[in-house]
């Protein structure tokens, strides 16, 4: 009976958008290879233990956050930020100085499911990460069809999934868990959905440091319904008010919920921010305030790397690709989209050593709506070469390795 009523909605999917089908079935595809490149890694290429043993987290009875019961074939999954989340699940914040810097809403989750997962953190934490990446896969498109055709929504779409750090949505990360918010925020937000569009604004500054800058593109959507030609200004201000406002304070009510967790739980409202400054990358806000300072830093006073911690020419390469991207974005797309996708390349690149820039490239989703609207045929020309990468880079981090 469950695998018919299943199969019953699949064929209604099929007959009111058959790409919604294919997504589907490619999203279930790159999962079950991802899950079996894991295994196969495992058992047959080499495994990082220097770093692995560097990374592991520890609470502050000297408990060790790693496979905790499972067999010796999970610790792929067990891979560098993933043991911060599971730490915070079990046993909050406080217990790491370290872990302090991750948002909650993660942890969270995983602390929630957990009991429904046999009491094993590490599967409640991967499940919860997949099933964020199929409303990736799903609002993405959803959100591209708002805008252009279905064939350009599903070519934008393939290209997001195949980008090479695409793979953290396939792992124990909250990547899949923000874009996945983001995109749902949007879309509702442009169907006017409010009750909807303030749930999904209100979520991201618990997920991401970069949920905190959505206030952003939602007020830039204010702005445009108010300088709105052709009517009434007091008409228009009302009418944005009743769409955006309440969207907009949500993301306000959202990012002082994280602090007040912080106040909560570390005892200051800015300890979750403070903890950051415990890592490599030295990121930091007040960075973006010397732009010359930072050029010195990261292009002239520097001796780069083709792939490092704070020194890589690759991070630097994606930055220098996709900035020009966003004069495209600006003159084609809508102007909050364009918001959205500059302070998501620009704040983490002149916020510090553009550590782990591949990936928050990924978050800046407006660039494939752009490069699939465009660009024709790139699902097979950039999708296939970039997944191939990305192939690659999954084998790295589940091998042990730092990728990004």
């Amino acid at each position: 009976m469950f695998i018919s009523t299943i199969f019953r909605k699949l064929r209604a999917v099929n007959r009111s958008d058959p790409r919604l089908l294919d997504l589907m079935t490619l999203y279930l595809a790159v999962k079950v290879a991802f899950i079996a490149l894991a295994l196969l890694g495992h058992e047959f290429l080499p495994f990082n233990w220097t770093l692995y043993h560097a990374n592991l987290v520890f609470d502050l009875q000297g408990q060790v956050f790693d496979l905790q019961g499972l067999p010796e074939l999970f610790r792929p999954f067990n891979t560098w930020d993933t043991q911060h989340y599971l730490l915070l699940a079990q046993r909050g914040y406080g217990a790491d100085p370290s872990s302090d810097a991750f948002y909650p809403l993660y942890p969270y989750l995983i602390k929630l499911l957990t009991p429904v997962f046999f009491n094993k953190g590490l599967i409640a934490a991967w499940f919860i990460a997949n099933f964020f990446s199929l409303l990736v896969s799903l609002y993405m498109y959803k959100l591209a069809c708002l805008f252009y055709s279905k064939e350009q929504a599903f070519r934008a779409t393939v290209l997001l999934l195949a980008f090479p750090t695409a793979f953290f949505m396939s792992v124990a990360y909250s990547e899949a868990i923000y874009l996945s918010l983001c995109l749902m925020a949007f879309y509702y937000l442009f169907k006017r959905d409010i009750p909807k569009s303030c749930l999904f604004c209100f979520l991201p500054p618990l997920a991401r440091v970069q949920g905190l800058l959505l206030v952003v593109p939602v007020g830039v959507l204010f702005f445009q319904d108010v300088m709105r030609k052709g009517d009434n200004f007091g008409a228009n201000v009302t009418r944005a008010a009743r769409t955006y406002l309440l969207p907009l304070l949500a993301t306000v009510l959202g990012a002082f919920a994280y602090f007040a967790i912080c106040r909560w739980q570390l005892g200051g409202f800015f300890e979750g921010l403070n903890s950051q400054n415990g890592f490599v990358a030295q990121n930091s806000l007040s960075n973006i305030f010397s732009p010359y300072r930072w050029f010195l830093n990261n292009f002239v006073d520097i001796h780069l790397h083709l792939h490092d911690y704070t020194t890589s020419a690759i991070d630097r390469a994606a930055f220098l690709v996709c900035a020009p991207i966003l004069v495209g974005i600006y003159r084609t797309q809508n102007k909050a989209l364009f918001a959205y996708a500059a302070v998501s390349l620009l704040v983490p690149a002149l916020a510090g050593s553009f550590m782990s820039y591949t990936r928050f490239v990924l978050m800046a989703f407006p660039i494939f709506l752009f490069v699939g609207a465009y660009f024709k045929k790139s699902e097979y020309y950039l999708a296939v070469p970039m997944f191939a990468v990305q192939v690659f880079l999954y084998l790295l981090h589940t091998g042990g390795y730092w990728v990004a």
